[in-house]
């Protein structure tokens, strides 16, 4: 079963903190959050103020946090959705009614600080032992930056049957010199009556360049798998 509208608009921060507090029952400080769910404090403040704003959290005399009734229950359908994809996972291993193509990100080696950078997104032709799909495709991919700033957290990629996908692209103004940035990418397929199945997800860090370094042209990129369903 796909995820609601409303938690689909949801950023990834704000779902893997739902993800934690489903798990862990009472009021929790921010450094609570911090600590528990992994994600520094400039997410935990963006993913709050979104959960604040949808109704899935509100703020006790203590100025900690709690799940509403809402919240609640979209804490269970992200571990009912996260339990059903990771058994769809298992099953497309054998599955025949998946095909399997590569989402590549091509970048610069390394970054400048508060410099604009392209990050490129595509999906390669299928390989000659691959089946291929029996028609083109859409996949949603939602992407968000530590360390950065994104011009945008959504991109499209409409993927033919027999050739590369048109590349898409986001721009990345990176942070402080000498750091990285850490990008996640979250795929989704477009399925039947406009719902979004997960894809899965990658990280990946790029480092920004000290102020001193000459800046490195060349380029890198990374990539994941997709397990892509035939158009009905």
């Amino acid at each position: 079963m796909p995820l609601s509208f409303n938690l689909q608009r949801l950023p990834p921060e704000a779902l893997d903190l739902l993800r934690y507090m489903g798990k862990t029952p009472g009021a929790l400080s921010m450094d609570d959050l911090e600590e528990g769910s992994g994600l520094n404090a400039r997410l935990i403040g963006k993913a709050v103020r979104r959960l604040v704003n949808f109704d899935y959290l509100h703020m006790d005399s203590n100025n900690a946090y709690l799940l509403t009734t809402d919240g609640e229950r979209a804490a269970q359908q992200i571990a009912d959705f996260d339990a059903n994809a990771a058994s769809e996972d298992t099953a497309s291993n054998k599955a025949t009614l998946t095909v399997l193509r590569r989402l590549i990100v091509v970048m610069p080696s390394a970054l400048i600080a508060r410099q604009l950078t392209d990050l490129y997104f595509g999906v390669n032709p299928p390989a000659p032992e691959n089946t291929q799909l029996s028609g083109a495709v859409h996949v949603e991919l939602k992407i968000s930056a530590v360390g950065g700033t994104l011009t945008a957290n959504n991109l499209s990629l409409d993927i033919p049957p027999d050739k590369a996908a048109t590349p898409v692209k986001v721009t990345l103004l990176a942070d402080q010199p000498g750091k990285v940035v850490r990008v996640r990418v979250d795929a989704f397929q477009a399925s039947e009556f406009d719902s979004m199945e997960s894809l899965g997800g990658m990280y990946f860090d790029v480092r920004i360049a000290t102020e001193s370094v000459v800046q490195d042209t060349t380029s890198r990129a990374v990539g994941m798998d997709l397990r892509l369903k035939p158009p009905r």
